[in-house]
Protein backbone atom coordinates (compact mmCIF):
# COMPACT_ATOMS: atom_id res chain seq x y z
CA UNK A 1 0.00 0.00 0.00
CA UNK A 2 1.30 3.80 -0.75
CA UNK A 3 2.15 5.72 2.09
CA UNK A 4 0.06 8.55 1.50
CA UNK A 5 -2.81 5.89 1.00
CA UNK A 6 -1.98 4.37 4.51
CA UNK A 7 -1.48 7.45 5.89
CA UNK A 8 -5.14 8.25 5.06
CA UNK A 9 -6.38 5.01 6.05
CA UNK A 10 -4.85 5.72 10.02
CA UNK A 11 -6.58 9.13 9.95
CA UNK A 12 -10.10 7.41 8.81
CA UNK A 13 -9.77 5.07 11.60
CA UNK A 14 -8.67 7.84 14.03
CA UNK A 15 -11.70 10.23 12.65
CA UNK A 16 -14.17 6.97 12.90
CA UNK A 17 -12.84 6.24 16.64
CA UNK A 18 -12.65 9.99 17.93
CA UNK A 19 -16.35 11.58 16.06
CA UNK A 20 -17.90 8.26 14.80
CA UNK A 21 -19.64 10.52 11.88
CA UNK A 22 -23.50 8.89 11.19
CA UNK A 23 -25.42 8.52 7.91
CA UNK A 24 -27.01 11.97 7.33
CA UNK A 25 -24.68 13.99 9.56
CA UNK A 26 -22.60 17.00 7.98
CA UNK A 27 -19.24 17.16 8.49
CA UNK A 28 -16.74 19.95 8.11
CA UNK A 29 -13.31 21.44 7.97
CA UNK A 30 -11.79 24.73 9.28
CA UNK A 31 -8.35 26.09 8.36
CA UNK A 32 -7.43 29.37 8.69
CA UNK A 33 -4.34 31.59 6.34
CA UNK A 34 -2.16 34.52 7.10
CA UNK A 35 -2.05 36.96 4.04
CA UNK A 36 1.81 36.90 4.41
CA UNK A 37 4.05 34.86 3.67
CA UNK A 38 2.93 31.04 4.86
CA UNK A 39 5.66 29.66 7.04
CA UNK A 40 6.80 25.80 6.54
CA UNK A 41 4.60 25.08 8.98
CA UNK A 42 1.76 26.33 7.62
CA UNK A 43 2.56 25.23 4.56
CA UNK A 44 2.71 21.40 6.00
CA UNK A 45 -0.80 21.80 7.64
CA UNK A 46 -2.49 22.73 5.10
CA UNK A 47 -1.01 19.42 3.00
CA UNK A 48 -2.64 18.07 7.02
CA UNK A 49 -5.85 19.49 6.54
CA UNK A 50 -6.57 18.00 2.76
CA UNK A 51 -4.93 14.84 3.89
CA UNK A 52 -7.47 14.53 6.66
CA UNK A 53 -10.10 15.53 3.61
CA UNK A 54 -9.76 12.84 1.51
CA UNK A 55 -9.83 10.00 4.86
CA UNK A 56 -13.04 12.42 5.39
CA UNK A 57 -13.91 10.96 2.31
CA UNK A 58 -13.19 7.40 2.23
CA UNK A 59 -15.16 7.21 5.30
CA UNK A 60 -18.22 9.46 4.11
CA UNK A 61 -18.22 6.24 1.19
CA UNK A 62 -18.78 3.97 3.83
CA UNK A 63 -20.92 5.83 6.41
CA UNK A 64 -22.85 8.03 4.23
CA UNK A 65 -22.15 11.18 6.08
CA UNK A 66 -22.12 14.90 3.83
CA UNK A 67 -18.93 15.67 3.74
CA UNK A 68 -18.25 19.66 3.18
CA UNK A 69 -15.78 21.67 1.19
CA UNK A 70 -12.92 23.07 3.49
CA UNK A 71 -13.30 26.54 4.83
CA UNK A 72 -10.50 29.16 4.64
CA UNK A 73 -10.52 31.69 7.31
CA UNK A 74 -8.50 34.95 7.65
CA UNK A 75 -5.85 33.94 10.69
CA UNK A 76 -7.29 36.03 13.95
CA UNK A 77 -3.82 36.33 15.25
CA UNK A 78 -4.73 35.38 18.59
CA UNK A 79 -5.64 31.62 20.48
CA UNK A 80 -9.00 31.50 21.13
CA UNK A 81 -10.39 34.67 19.72
CA UNK A 82 -13.42 35.03 17.95
CA UNK A 83 -13.67 33.79 14.66
CA UNK A 84 -14.40 36.13 11.55
CA UNK A 85 -17.94 36.70 10.06
CA UNK A 86 -16.93 35.23 6.61
CA UNK A 87 -14.51 32.54 4.64
CA UNK A 88 -14.22 30.98 1.91
CA UNK A 89 -13.70 27.04 0.37
CA UNK A 90 -10.90 25.82 -1.22
CA UNK A 91 -13.33 25.34 -4.13
CA UNK A 92 -13.95 28.87 -4.34
CA UNK A 93 -17.01 29.20 -2.48
CA UNK A 94 -17.93 32.24 -0.70
CA UNK A 95 -19.51 32.04 2.84
CA UNK A 96 -21.22 35.13 4.12
CA UNK A 97 -21.61 33.88 8.02
CA UNK A 98 -19.02 31.47 9.40
CA UNK A 99 -20.66 30.95 12.75
CA UNK A 100 -23.90 30.44 11.08
CA UNK A 101 -22.35 27.50 8.74
CA UNK A 102 -20.49 26.12 11.78
CA UNK A 103 -23.40 25.86 13.68
CA UNK A 104 -25.43 23.83 10.47
CA UNK A 105 -23.06 21.47 10.80
CA UNK A 106 -23.05 18.09 13.20
CA UNK A 107 -19.32 17.54 13.13
CA UNK A 108 -16.22 19.94 12.90
CA UNK A 109 -12.68 19.58 12.60
CA UNK A 110 -10.91 22.99 13.43
CA UNK A 111 -6.68 22.13 11.83
CA UNK A 112 -5.51 25.86 12.93
CA UNK A 113 -2.51 28.02 13.40
CA UNK A 114 -4.32 29.92 16.14
CA UNK A 115 -6.69 27.93 18.50
CA UNK A 116 -10.55 28.48 17.16
CA UNK A 117 -11.27 26.11 20.75
CA UNK A 118 -13.57 29.27 22.89
CA UNK A 119 -15.65 30.18 19.64
CA UNK A 120 -15.88 26.20 18.73
CA UNK A 121 -17.21 25.47 22.73
CA UNK A 122 -19.48 28.58 22.67
CA UNK A 123 -21.38 27.65 19.61
CA UNK A 124 -21.76 24.17 20.32
CA UNK A 125 -23.38 25.82 23.56
CA UNK A 126 -25.88 27.25 21.15
CA UNK A 127 -26.11 24.73 18.35
CA UNK A 128 -27.32 21.23 19.69
CA UNK A 129 -26.31 18.96 17.21
CA UNK A 130 -22.75 20.31 16.60
CA UNK A 131 -19.63 18.53 18.20
CA UNK A 132 -16.01 19.66 17.43
CA UNK A 133 -12.60 18.33 17.19
CA UNK A 134 -9.75 21.60 17.77
CA UNK A 135 -5.98 20.80 16.44
CA UNK A 136 -4.31 24.31 16.45
CA UNK A 137 -0.45 24.54 15.87
CA UNK A 138 -0.38 21.01 14.72
CA UNK A 139 2.79 19.65 13.83
CA UNK A 140 4.53 16.70 12.57
CA UNK A 141 5.86 15.48 15.81
CA UNK A 142 2.66 15.44 17.45
CA UNK A 143 1.76 12.03 15.42
CA UNK A 144 2.32 9.73 18.94
CA UNK A 145 0.56 11.71 20.90
CA UNK A 146 -2.79 11.59 18.12
CA UNK A 147 -2.41 7.77 18.02
CA UNK A 148 -2.49 7.18 21.92
CA UNK A 149 -5.03 4.54 23.27
CA UNK A 150 -8.17 6.46 24.01
CA UNK A 151 -9.72 4.00 26.00
CA UNK A 152 -6.96 3.42 28.15
CA UNK A 153 -7.00 7.45 28.95
CA UNK A 154 -10.73 7.53 30.14
CA UNK A 155 -10.34 4.75 32.54
CA UNK A 156 -7.56 6.70 33.89
CA UNK A 157 -9.28 10.01 33.74
CA UNK A 158 -12.02 8.64 35.74
CA UNK A 159 -9.64 7.44 38.85
CA UNK A 160 -8.20 10.86 38.39
CA UNK A 161 -11.62 12.62 38.44
CA UNK A 162 -12.66 10.76 41.07
CA UNK A 163 -10.09 12.17 43.25
CA UNK A 164 -10.02 15.77 42.23
CA UNK A 165 -13.88 16.36 42.13
CA UNK A 166 -14.56 16.40 45.54
CA UNK A 167 -11.44 18.53 46.41
CA UNK A 168 -11.91 22.61 47.45
CA UNK A 169 -8.78 23.42 45.94
CA UNK A 170 -4.93 22.39 45.19
CA UNK A 171 -1.89 23.53 46.49
CA UNK A 172 0.93 23.49 43.82
CA UNK A 173 4.12 23.66 44.46
CA UNK A 174 7.17 25.24 41.34
CA UNK A 175 10.83 23.57 40.81
CA UNK A 176 12.84 24.51 38.57
CA UNK A 177 15.99 26.69 37.78
CA UNK A 178 15.72 30.59 38.78
CA UNK A 179 12.37 29.06 40.76
CA UNK A 180 12.77 30.27 44.69
CA UNK A 181 12.69 27.03 46.68
CA UNK A 182 8.75 27.32 48.56
CA UNK A 183 6.68 28.90 45.41
CA UNK A 184 3.47 27.80 45.61
CA UNK A 185 0.39 28.47 44.72
CA UNK A 186 -3.39 27.69 45.64
CA UNK A 187 -6.25 27.21 43.23
CA UNK A 188 -9.45 27.69 44.27
CA UNK A 189 -12.15 24.83 42.41
CA UNK A 190 -15.59 25.18 45.02
CA UNK A 191 -17.29 25.45 41.82
CA UNK A 192 -15.67 21.95 41.00
CA UNK A 193 -16.47 22.09 36.94
CA UNK A 194 -13.93 19.41 35.97
CA UNK A 195 -14.26 17.93 32.62
CA UNK A 196 -12.73 14.36 31.43
CA UNK A 197 -11.66 15.05 28.00
CA UNK A 198 -9.89 11.98 26.26
CA UNK A 199 -10.84 11.09 22.91
CA UNK A 200 -14.80 10.65 22.74
CA UNK A 201 -16.32 13.18 20.39
CA UNK A 202 -19.30 11.03 19.31
CA UNK A 203 -22.45 12.70 21.25
CA UNK A 204 -23.57 15.91 20.63
CA UNK A 205 -21.99 18.64 22.75
CA UNK A 206 -18.70 17.03 22.91
CA UNK A 207 -15.29 19.04 22.19
CA UNK A 208 -11.80 18.09 22.50
CA UNK A 209 -8.61 18.84 21.27
CA UNK A 210 -5.71 16.50 19.41
CA UNK A 211 -3.88 15.31 20.79
CA UNK A 212 -6.30 14.78 23.79
CA UNK A 213 -5.81 13.58 27.08
CA UNK A 214 -6.48 16.03 29.88
CA UNK A 215 -8.23 16.69 32.90
CA UNK A 216 -9.37 20.58 33.90
CA UNK A 217 -11.73 22.96 35.33
CA UNK A 218 -12.20 26.93 35.48
CA UNK A 219 -10.73 28.19 39.20
CA UNK A 220 -13.58 29.56 41.24
CA UNK A 221 -13.44 33.09 39.91
CA UNK A 222 -15.38 34.80 42.48
CA UNK A 223 -17.23 37.50 39.36
CA UNK A 224 -20.69 36.30 39.38
CA UNK A 225 -23.20 37.53 41.58
CA UNK A 226 -24.57 34.15 42.25
CA UNK A 227 -21.40 32.84 43.35
CA UNK A 228 -20.39 35.59 45.50
CA UNK A 229 -23.60 35.26 47.44
CA UNK A 230 -22.67 31.18 47.71
CA UNK A 231 -18.56 31.54 48.17
CA UNK A 232 -17.75 34.90 48.51
CA UNK A 233 -14.44 35.44 47.19
CA UNK A 234 -11.87 33.61 45.30
CA UNK A 235 -9.19 31.94 47.71
CA UNK A 236 -7.05 31.13 44.66
CA UNK A 237 -3.49 33.23 45.65
CA UNK A 238 0.13 32.76 45.66
CA UNK A 239 2.88 32.89 43.22
CA UNK A 240 2.71 31.63 39.20
CA UNK A 241 6.19 31.07 37.50
CA UNK A 242 6.53 31.20 33.99
CA UNK A 243 9.90 30.32 32.02
CA UNK A 244 10.65 32.15 29.12
CA UNK A 245 12.03 30.52 26.48
CA UNK A 246 13.50 33.19 24.66
CA UNK A 247 16.03 34.59 27.60
CA UNK A 248 16.07 31.19 29.96
CA UNK A 249 14.49 33.47 32.50
CA UNK A 250 11.47 33.35 34.90
CA UNK A 251 8.72 35.70 35.53
CA UNK A 252 6.40 35.59 38.38
CA UNK A 253 3.20 36.21 38.68
CA UNK A 254 1.71 37.45 42.01
CA UNK A 255 -2.15 36.20 42.19
CA UNK A 256 -4.59 37.63 44.34
CA UNK A 257 -8.43 36.62 44.35
CA UNK A 258 -7.69 34.46 41.18
CA UNK A 259 -6.12 37.56 39.12
CA UNK A 260 -2.45 38.55 38.38
CA UNK A 261 -2.20 41.61 40.21
CA UNK A 262 2.08 42.08 39.75
CA UNK A 263 4.30 40.90 37.22
CA UNK A 264 8.07 40.86 37.84
CA UNK A 265 11.03 39.49 36.21
CA UNK A 266 13.41 41.30 33.68
CA UNK A 267 12.84 38.73 30.57
CA UNK A 268 10.26 38.59 27.74
CA UNK A 269 7.69 36.37 29.60
CA UNK A 270 6.97 39.12 31.72
CA UNK A 271 7.04 41.45 28.68
CA UNK A 272 5.13 39.61 26.92
CA UNK A 273 2.11 38.84 29.80
CA UNK A 274 2.34 42.57 30.73
CA UNK A 275 1.49 43.51 27.19
CA UNK A 276 -1.21 41.05 27.53
CA UNK A 277 -3.37 42.48 30.67
CA UNK A 278 -2.93 45.59 29.59
CA UNK A 279 -4.60 44.77 26.22
CA UNK A 280 -7.54 43.44 28.19
CA UNK A 281 -7.57 43.42 32.02
CA UNK A 282 -9.54 40.45 32.18
CA UNK A 283 -6.77 38.08 30.87
CA UNK A 284 -5.55 38.86 34.30
CA UNK A 285 -7.81 36.35 35.07
CA UNK A 286 -6.82 32.52 35.96
CA UNK A 287 -8.57 30.34 33.78
CA UNK A 288 -7.70 27.10 34.10
CA UNK A 289 -6.08 24.52 36.19
CA UNK A 290 -5.85 21.32 34.08
CA UNK A 291 -3.80 18.01 34.24
CA UNK A 292 -2.67 16.00 31.21
CA UNK A 293 -3.05 12.38 30.82
CA UNK A 294 -1.48 11.36 27.85
CA UNK A 295 0.95 8.77 28.24
CA UNK A 296 2.93 9.62 24.73
CA UNK A 297 2.65 13.20 24.94
CA UNK A 298 6.05 15.31 25.16
CA UNK A 299 6.90 18.58 27.23
CA UNK A 300 10.26 19.37 26.38
CA UNK A 301 11.80 22.78 25.57
CA UNK A 302 9.66 23.21 21.78
CA UNK A 303 7.35 21.28 21.61
CA UNK A 304 4.02 23.15 21.25
CA UNK A 305 1.36 23.55 23.82
CA UNK A 306 -1.10 21.84 22.07
CA UNK A 307 0.55 18.41 23.00
CA UNK A 308 2.64 19.54 26.21
CA UNK A 309 -0.27 20.22 27.86
CA UNK A 310 -1.62 16.26 27.58
CA UNK A 311 1.91 15.22 29.74
CA UNK A 312 0.99 16.89 32.84
CA UNK A 313 -0.04 19.59 34.78
CA UNK A 314 -0.73 23.59 33.01
CA UNK A 315 -2.31 26.74 33.70
CA UNK A 316 -4.03 28.93 32.40
CA UNK A 317 -4.61 32.96 32.01
CA UNK A 318 -7.10 35.03 30.45
CA UNK A 319 -10.67 33.81 29.14
CA UNK A 320 -12.79 30.81 30.08
CA UNK A 321 -16.03 31.72 29.58
CA UNK A 322 -15.82 28.45 27.70
CA UNK A 323 -15.63 26.50 30.45
CA UNK A 324 -18.17 27.55 32.13
CA UNK A 325 -22.47 27.10 31.79
CA UNK A 326 -25.32 29.30 32.38
CA UNK A 327 -26.01 27.17 35.97
CA UNK A 328 -22.36 26.90 36.69
CA UNK A 329 -20.06 29.06 39.14
CA UNK A 330 -16.76 29.59 37.97
CA UNK A 331 -16.13 29.91 33.53
CA UNK A 332 -17.43 33.23 33.95
CA UNK A 333 -14.43 35.33 32.16
CA UNK A 334 -14.60 36.75 28.89
CA UNK A 335 -11.06 37.74 27.77
CA UNK A 336 -9.54 38.19 24.24
CA UNK A 337 -6.93 35.18 25.00
CA UNK A 338 -6.88 32.06 26.65
CA UNK A 339 -3.03 31.42 27.38
CA UNK A 340 -1.76 27.96 28.98
CA UNK A 341 1.61 27.52 30.63
CA UNK A 342 3.19 24.10 30.80
CA UNK A 343 4.90 22.55 34.04
CA UNK A 344 4.76 18.48 32.78
CA UNK A 345 7.78 16.29 33.36
CA UNK A 346 9.88 17.53 30.88
CA UNK A 347 9.35 21.43 31.15
CA UNK A 348 11.95 23.93 32.57
CA UNK A 349 9.62 24.79 35.69
CA UNK A 350 7.50 21.16 37.07
CA UNK A 351 4.34 20.70 39.20
CA UNK A 352 3.74 19.13 42.41
CA UNK A 353 0.12 19.30 43.00
CA UNK A 354 -2.04 17.98 46.27
CA UNK A 355 -5.80 18.27 46.30
CA UNK A 356 -7.51 19.70 49.24
CA UNK A 357 -10.21 18.73 50.83
CA UNK A 358 -12.96 20.24 53.07
CA UNK A 359 -11.99 18.78 55.94
CA UNK A 360 -8.30 19.84 55.67
CA UNK A 361 -7.14 15.97 53.90
CA UNK A 362 -4.36 15.98 51.23
CA UNK A 363 -4.02 14.14 48.26
CA UNK A 364 -1.12 13.95 46.06
CA UNK A 365 -2.31 14.40 42.20
CA UNK A 366 1.18 15.33 39.99
CA UNK A 367 4.33 15.20 41.15
CA UNK A 368 6.98 16.99 39.40
CA UNK A 369 5.11 16.98 36.20
CA UNK A 370 3.56 13.52 36.32
CA UNK A 371 0.04 12.51 37.42
CA UNK A 372 0.12 10.27 39.87
CA UNK A 373 -2.91 8.09 38.89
Amino acid sequence: MPAALEDEMRLMGLLEQTARPQKGERVLFLSDYSSGKSSAGRVWRWELVKKWHRAASLLSQRSGFRLLPIVRYQETGRNNAELPKTASTHDGGHVNDLAELVASANVVLAITEYSASAPLRNLIARAPSLRAISMPGVSPGMEGAMFADCKAMQERGRRLLAIVSPADGFEIVFDGEGVPRGTRLFIDTRANNWILEAGDCTKPGDFINLPTGELFTPPYEGVSPEGRSRLGESRTEGVLPVHSPSDGRVAFLKIQKNRIVRVQGDCEAAKRIIEDIAQDENNANIAELGIGINPMARSAAGVPVLESEKAGPHIAYGRNDHFGTPLSLAGKVRALLHQDIVYAKDSPIKATIHAVYPSGKRVLVAERGRAVV
